[in-house]
């Protein structure tokens, strides 16, 4: 949609007309909508209500700052300028400013030698008020300009900018044409949520991941049922959450993690697809769902491990059991023709747990960069660094973690147990479905493999985890 914004442009105002307009040009220009005192019309409210409404339902405020603080809102002691200014700070509502620099002032002055330019020139002026109101816009969004002919240019730039980063960190309401907004049925949950099982059918994922999806996603809908997917904000997710555990039964935070899970991909899709600006789910904080003694590395520690490792050997150790989320036992048995790099893969040859486990950017970036290093000719990962070279033991590869663990401030003990446990969360928090980790973990019970419908392998890794992971 073709969103235009609305900007209210704040200024002094007789010494500052000619700078006002070309700033509505520049605003103009960038076919967005300006705002400003010069278009209100007579009402009861007092100028600072009306000011205040304007600021409101703008999206941006636009500010000139001259050489002088401007008319004083008696209750405040301020200028209107600046409660403009700070009344859009205190409501989120963006600004930016552009500053007429000193030769600006000193060719306006000169131009015009009956013109007040500088504060110094008014009847009762404000020098330290000025000087402090200008200290807090140079902390702000800002462009200085020498030339009035600049105004123009700088407000077309800087709403390009803003229109840029839109969607990823401003979210403005905007004015859109009424043909282009969406009906009520394109908004509704249940079109949506059909949209979503959609494309995600043509993605190719499994049937037993579509079908958990559409039962959580209905109970979803019957929920909002009067509502329009874009009115659905963060609040309205967490009292439907707390339905969902109460009305249900629900006595597992496993599955509740699974519920909101699958509200946060159903949401980030709505963004992806241009339907609604952001997920009202990002601020629902995740349900906890280990058990104590089975619990892996939260990002923090897991940050603190990584800046840790002094040797690239011991980087590709922990790199390696966070991206397959392996046994100890199993990675003695991998070899380097294991490995099938175009693909991203590591086939692991477990008589227990045969699977195929993916690399992550980092993993494939430090396994390579440790093998490299190596001047031996053994086919196995992991190596002694002195001759004669040898494959890497179970201890030999324990110690190595407990090495890097005792460099940091963990207090808990950290083992290849942990890191896996580590794997399965950040896959879990990311929205994989449960049966798929329990899949890459090497649990292939009859259970597990009748819920799935599927055997994951070196083909088809990629179309049903869809992104490769990055963490």
């Amino acid at each position: 949609m073709d969103k235009k914004l609305q900007v209210f442009v704040s200024s002094t105002y007789l010494d500052l007309i000619v700078e006002r307009q070309k700033a509505v040009e520049g605003i103009l220009r960038s076919r967005h909508i300006p705002a400003g005192m010069e278009l209100f019309i007579p009402s009861n409210k007092t100028q600072w209500e009306i000011i205040k409404e304007w600021i409101k339902d703008s999206d941006l405020l636009l500010l000139i700052l001259g050489g002088k603080y401007g008319s004083i809102e008696p209750e405040s002691g301020k200028s209107y300028t600046q409660l403009e200014y700070e009344f859009a700070l205190s409501n989120n509502i963006p600004v930016f400013a552009i500053v007429l620099n000193d030769q600006f002032l000193a060719n306006k002055k000169a131009q015009d030698i009956s013109l007040k330019v500088y504060e110094h020139e008014v009847e009762h002026p404000s020098l330290e008020k000025y000087n402090s109101f200008k200290k807090l816009v140079m902390s702000n969004l800002v462009s200085k300009v020498e030339d009035v002919n600049q105004i123009s240019t700088e407000v077309s730039l800087a709403l390009q900018e803003f229109i840029r980063k839109d969607e990823k960190e401003y979210y403005f309401r905007g004015w859109i044409r009424g043909k282009e907004k969406p009906s009520p049925k394109e908004m509704s949950v249940e079109n949506n949520i059909l949209k979503f099982i959609e494309d995600k059918q043509r993605q190719g994922l499994v049937k037993i991941t579509i079908d958990s999806y559409m039962v959580e996603l209905r109970i979803f809908q019957n929920y909002f049922n009067d509502m329009m997917i874009s009115e659905i904000d963060t609040a309205n997710i967490k009292e439907f959450l707390r339905f969902r555990e109460d009305n249900y039964s629900v006595k597992s935070t496993n599955t509740m993690e699974r519920v909101r899970s699958i509200l946060n991909l159903f949401f980030d899709w709505l963004v992806q697809e241009n339907i609604i600006q952001k997920n009202p789910v990002t601020k629902v904080r995740h349900f906890k769902y280990y058990k104590k003694g089975n619990v892996g590395l939260n990002d923090t520690e897991l940050q603190e491990l990584r800046n840790f490792c002094k040797t690239t050997r011991e980087r590709a150790i922990i790199e390696f059991f966070l991206s397959t989320g392996c046994h100890l036992a199993e990675l003695q048995m991998i070899h380097l023709r294991d490995i099938d790099w175009s693909n991203k893969t590591i086939n692991i040859n477990s008589q227990k747990r045969p699977r195929v486990v993916f690399l992550t950017e980092k993993a494939e970036k430090y396994l390579k960069d440790y093998l490299d290093e190596r001047n031996d000719n053994l086919d196995n990962l992991f190596v002694t660094e002195r001759k004669p070279y040898r494959p890497l033991g179970n201890r030999a590869i324990q110690d190595e973690i407990t090495k890097i663990t005792k460099r940091t401030n963990i207090s808990k003990n950290i083992s290849p147990r942990t890191l896996r446990n580590t794997f399965a969360r950040i896959m879990f928090q990311n929205g994989i479905p449960l049966n798929v980790i329990q899949w890459l973990l090497g649990y292939h019970s009859k259970k597990v493999r009748s819920e799935a419908y599927f055997n994951i392998t070196n083909d088809n890794i990629w179309d049903i985890i869809q992104t490769r992971p990055n963490f």
